[in-house]
């Protein structure tokens, strides 16, 4: 008879004996005498009929630790052990069948969530007698002969090691199976925001981008009489930008093995291959030398109010700080005014909140909307790891702050379009047993409107 028959017995009879309970419960009335016999009966079929089933499911587990006659093996059976010799530890299956059952394991759950606070008598059956427990699947046992020629068996608990380098052997180190989780944590993305503030297009070839360089000029024109006057003034003068490409990219390596024996790791190495790709442009973007690189939009916009803000280290500093913010968002033309954010790093921005706690102002100049923006006098805060950062030591002419319309002043051009290309190179290395995963794009970037942005320029005393 299976296992599933078993159980269908069972409550076959647990049902029937409910049926009598419930007969007479519906007539308001005792249990009869045969009624009770029934009852009973019943009772002792579902008990019998449970207890066959629980030995089949206690062998489903230690059958392979038994021998013939049912007695452990490790107990009489030494040919369990073939090639031990004696005094030698010896690895045996573990016999753990009490600890195999739901009480077990819901009274072993109470303990461990209750700091050993709750201690069920179902906990007997899994203890070492050094206060600990075995858990199922987390232990490993060794048996060592003694001189009266029985074995005794020796706990090893996987909780008192891991973490261990191997070093510790003697103590049980070099025994412990410790997991390793197949997903990698990866480092997060550092703050990029030049990238997003800035008008991003996709390129085919180079682009010369033409710009104004200077207004041209109006003149009062005289009076027509009997000579003739003619309109003066001067033309515009207008330059271009050329947005080209520079290529940008990296090559990892990992074996075949590797990658068959950590299913992730293929996905980890294209992820920091992308992340590595917008940390790169990401500094070319802000500081480029714009020659044989993009070029970087800090030093290359406009002077904002010209002369450096000192800073002395003293409260005055937040006060100091915060006329900067007041004073460049004026030099901003009107023009610009509505598309206008910042960008500083997010360590300039916490200085700028902090320097407003210190001020005490009655109106805020750094607030956050409810959907997490943060805007500095209403203007939107892009943060960017690559800004400079406030001087706090003697240093002249630093620029931490840029103010402006990025979107019209520094533009970014992705060959190809916006994406990373990544390529898998499984022919090059394969003699190797090795795999090479490239990413690349190529990019430039160029200041067409220096105007449209404004810097702040601080020093320290």
């Amino acid at each position: 008879m299976t296992l599933q028959e078993m159980k269908q017995n069972q409550k076959a009879e647990l049902n029937a004996a409910e049926a009598l309970v419930n007969a007479a419960t519906a007539a308001n009335r005792d249990l009869t005498g045969s009624e009770n016999e029934r009852y009973e009966a019943h009772l002792s079929e579902a008990r019998s009929w449970g207890a066959q089933a629980r030995k089949i499911e206690m062998k489903n587990t230690i059958s392979l630790c038994m021998n013939a006659n049912g007695v452990p093996k490790w107990l009489h059976d030494e040919s369990a052990f073939t090639g031990a010799r004696a005094g030698a530890p010896v690895p045996f299956p573990i016999l753990a069948a009490e600890t195999h059952n739901p009480a077990y394991a819901s009274a072993l759950h109470a303990f461990i969530s209750t700091g050993g606070k709750s201690h069920g008598d179902e906990l007997t059956a899994g203890a070492d007698g050094n206060g600990g427990y075995y858990i199922p699947g987390s232990e490993t046992y060794t048996q060592q002969r003694k001189p009266n020629g029985q074995f005794a068996r020796t706990g090893v608990q996987a909780a008192s090691y891991e973490g261990t380098d191997g070093s510790s052997g003697a103590a049980g180190g070099y025994a412990i199976n410790v997991q390793t989780e197949q997903i990698i944590a990866e480092l997060a993305l550092p703050d990029l925001g030049l990238y997003d503030a800035s008008m991003v297009i996709p390129t085919a070839n180079s682009m010369k981008v033409p710009v104004q360089a200077s207004f041209g000029t109006s003149a009062i024109k005289a009076e027509s009489t009997g000579t003739v006057a003619t309109f003066g003034g001067t033309d515009p003068t207008l330059g271009q930008v050329e947005l080209s490409a520079y290529m940008i990219g990296a090559l990892r390596m990992a074996s075949f093995e590797l990658l068959q024996d950590v299913s992730t790791f293929q996905a980890f190495i294209v992820n920091d291959l992308l992340k590595g790709q917008r940390i790169l442009e990401g500094q070319l973007f802000a500081t480029g030398n714009g020659t044989t690189q993009p070029q970087g939009v800090f030093g290359n916009t406009g002077t904002g109010t010209g002369t450096a803000y000192q800073l002395a280290g003293t409260a005055a500093d937040a006060q100091t700080l915060l006329n900067a913010l007041f004073d460049v968002t004026a030099t901003l033309k009107g023009y610009y005014q509505a598309n206008a954010s910042w960008v500083m790093s997010r360590a300039t921005g916490l200085a700028i909140r902090r320097a407003q706690m210190q001020a005490n102002l009655f109106a805020p100049v750094a607030t956050v909307d409810a959907d997490g923006t943060e805007r500095i006098l209403g203007r939107p805060v892009f943060y960017d790891v690559n800004a400079p950062a406030l001087p706090t030591a003697t240093t002249a002419g630093v620029l931490p702050i840029l103010f402006g319309d990025f979107k019209a002043g520094n533009l970014i051009g992705v060959r190809g379009g916006a994406g990373i290309n990544v390529k898998i190179l499984d022919q090059p290395w394969a003699a190797q047993g090795q795999l090479g995963i490239l990413a690349y794009r190529r990019v430039d970037s160029r200041v067409r409107l220096t105007e449209a942005i404004q810097s702040v320029k601080v020093s320290h005393s």
